[in-house]
């Protein structure tokens, strides 16, 4: 009786242990592939999503109105960030692309 009792006591600590060190599955939200990009004016924001359709991209929001630079979502999976950036480089649109870095202040 009592090795029954030990055998169920750690069959349930494994069990537990197993749900509670899994992965997220691909099923969950996963952060958005964003972009930086400085256009030469604020009217050039339509074309451009509409110049890189195929690859989604489109505008999240506005980080700079003076500077006209903008937050751009896009697929990741029709596109690496690195070719998409060196496409939107050569846009007669475009000032300037980067990666947008996730920074996290500090407290």
């Amino acid at each position: 009786m009592r090795k029954k009792i030990i055998l169920i006591f750690v069959a349930t600590i494994l069990y537990g242990i197993s749900f509670s060190c899994k992965s997220k599955s691909s099923t969950q939200i996963e952060e958005a592939k964003t972009v930086l990009v400085q256009v030469y004016n604020s009217g050039s924001v339509a074309l451009l999503e509409g110049d890189y359709s195929e690859y989604e991209l489109r505008k999240e929001k506005v980080v700079s109105r003076p500077m006209h630079i903008y937050l751009f979502t896009y697929n990741a999976n029709k596109i690496i960030e690195t070719e998409l950036i060196k496409k939107l480089k050569t846009s007669d649109l475009v000032k300037e692309a980067q990666s947008n870095k996730n920074v996290q202040s500090r407290n």
